[in-house]
């Protein structure tokens, strides 16, 4: 119980000492996708909304939502694809200005409308997600990120696996 106690204090006293950071910070991205497999849609632009905290200085919580611009399905017909979920984002190399990232999420991507594969109206399918990108910090609170991320969908229903290219700005509060 002492080594819980003395653990306690030292967090305490490197958190007065503002060794354990804690940054909450929110983002917007613009996302190109590439769908790979099957019919219907192939790419699509959309644009996404994150929220997360960043701990230590180097590793971050996000939750995202992503909504695309609606696209063409077959039987010239629309559908509007969103995503949500979750990432962790790690600093694998950190120059200062200049931040090297990787990530890995879970989320949930879904199709509405048009006539998706002849009888499926609705699709959601759980996704696990890859990726390394670059973040360059010109001031403290702000930060300029790019991504590239492979998703894997649990489900191979409507596609097999989605490419996604992001170019957005973070905004950090402290």
């Amino acid at each position: 119980m002492k080594k819980l106690y003395l653990t306690l204090v030292a967090l305490l006293f490197s958190f007065n000492a503002h060794a354990f950071i804690i940054s909450p910070h929110v983002g917007i991205d613009y996302i190109h996708s590439k769908l790979n497999g099957y019919d219907d849609a192939n790419s699509l632009n959309g644009a996404s909304l994150s929220a997360g905290v960043k701990a230590l200085g180097f590793l971050s919580v996000e939750g995202y939502y992503q909504k695309y611009f609606s696209t063409d399905a077959s039987n010239n017909s629309k559908t509007k694809p969103a995503a949500y979920g979750i990432d962790l984002v790690a600093d694998t190399l950190n120059l200062g200005v200049v931040e090297l990232l990787t990530t890995v999420g879970y989320g949930k991507y879904t199709l509405d409308g048009g006539s998706l594969n002849k009888d499926l109206d609705e699709f959601e399918g759980s996704s696990y997600r890859l990726g390394f990108g670059v973040q360059v910090n010109p001031t403290e609170n702000i930060g300029i990120r790019a991504m590239y991320r492979y998703v894997f969908p649990e489900d191979h229903f409507f596609k097999k696996n989605v490419q996604e290219l992001t170019v957005g700005v973070r905004y950090y509060f402290f």
